[in-house]
């Protein structure tokens, strides 16, 4: 008996090893433990215009750098509601997919970063080329560790998703303009 026990556990040992974690990507229409935070995407600026139009898209990427154009793609893009909506700011799943993504690589109780990226899908194909042309919005990455298995479905949530606009904040607008500035002034120096 000692033994199939033994081998049992050793069996399980080896299934949870081989699992993938798993992330619920949904930004609305759960409710999240911490309800007071803000997980919307904003048009403008966070706390304005809440952003919807199917043709604006939604996509998960995870790594251990997400800088710029780096991370792997988790599941699908999910389009933005329409304009009609009731609940501005948030991704719809559409009927018959699931919002619950894998993570390959990512071992249960495994810790990751994960990034909500967001484009114009009528102006590009994939995020690649919406971050080539400057056309994308980005929330900052934020910590994910996976819930061991047999966990309740709210311990997927992405509890540490911040709310985040589609065009850059203006302080960051007015930063890149002065570094432009810098750089302007530093070629000029040189002639």
């Amino acid at each position: 008996m000692k033994k199939l026990f033994a081998v049992a556990m050793l069996g399980l040992a080896a299934a949870s090893s081989w699992a993938q974690g798993t992330v619920d990507f949904r930004n609305g229409g759960i409710t999240f433990g911490n309800t007071t935070q803000d997980r919307l995407v904003y048009a403008d600026r966070v706390g304005g215009t809440k952003l919807v139009g199917t043709n604006m898209v939604a996509g998960l990427w995870f790594g251990s750098q997400l800088a710029g154009n780096t991370g792997v793609q988790a599941g699908r893009t999910f389009a933005f509601r329409a304009p009609t909506t009731q609940t501005p700011g948030t991704w719809i799943i559409p009927v018959g997919a699931s919002s619950i993504f894998s993570l390959d690589g990512v071992a249960v109780l495994g810790a990751t970063t994960l990034q909500v990226r967001v484009w114009d899908s009528t102006k590009f194909q994939t995020f690649a080329q919406a971050f080539a042309a400057g056309e994308f919005g980005a929330s900052s990455p934020f910590g994910y560790i996976v819930p061991d298995l047999g966990s309740t479905p709210n311990k997927y949530y992405m509890e540490n998703l911040q709310a985040f606009a589609l065009v850059p904040e203006p302080s960051t607008i007015a930063l890149g303009v002065l570094g432009l500035a810098g750089l302007l002034a530093l070629r000029r120096r040189k002639k």
